[in-house]
């Protein structure tokens, strides 16, 4: 496969960022655990937000990764639906929250994650938080996904990890896409 992930810059406001931020405070939906990857250091609070309520304010962001899937990945993917739920995953300095190396898995037997999508609303300046994957032979930066309002869409299989946030508070939407298992 020719590409590991795709990015965009600037594809939501600091008002956008404001918007999906109280929607994100007022739609917690706490019927769902967080399962991160088995063995690794994960310190970022986590809590969900069904695709019903980001909808309104992500669903050009979305298209784009589905173009994208289309284009370049071609994975046969599941249908989003309402009840879907997002990470919104919080790095706060003074937890040192991280996530260690880890690659998106499913522990279903009727299905693999394909992609994985991010998008940064952080709402305040943040240090540290330093999002790394595994691509071209080598554990890189992937500095496109640091600046809030960026998004990121990358491929299944990729280790990555975020590294400590040393000031301030990291806030990301995460998503895994989801098809019928690879054979």
């Amino acid at each position: 496969m020719k590409y590991t992930y795709f990015s965009w810059q600037n594809t939501l406001s600091n008002k956008e960022i404001k918007e999906i931020n109280s929607i994100c405070n007022k739609h917690i939906d706490s019927g769902y655990k967080d399962v991160p990857a088995a063995g690794v250091t994960k310190t970022a609070k986590v809590q969900h937000i069904t695709w019903k309520w980001l909808k309104p304010k992500l669903n050009l962001i979305y298209e784009k990764w589905m173009a994208v899937n289309r284009e370049s990945f071609g994975y046969n993917l599941y249908p989003l639906y309402n009840i879907n739920p997002w990470n919104l995953n919080v790095y706060k300095s003074e937890d040192s929250a991280e996530y260690g190396y880890h690659l998106d898995e499913s522990n279903q037997h009727f299905s693999d994650i394909k992609l994985t999508g991010i998008i940064n609303i952080s709402d305040e300046p943040y240090q540290g938080g330093e999002f790394m994957a595994f691509y071209n032979n080598d554990f890189r930066e992937v500095s496109e996904i640091f600046e809030p309002g960026s998004a990121l869409l990358m491929k299944h299989g990729t280790l990555h990890k975020v590294c400590p946030v040393t000031d301030g508070v990291r806030k990301t939407l995460s998503f895994w896409f989801a098809g019928p298992p690879f054979v």
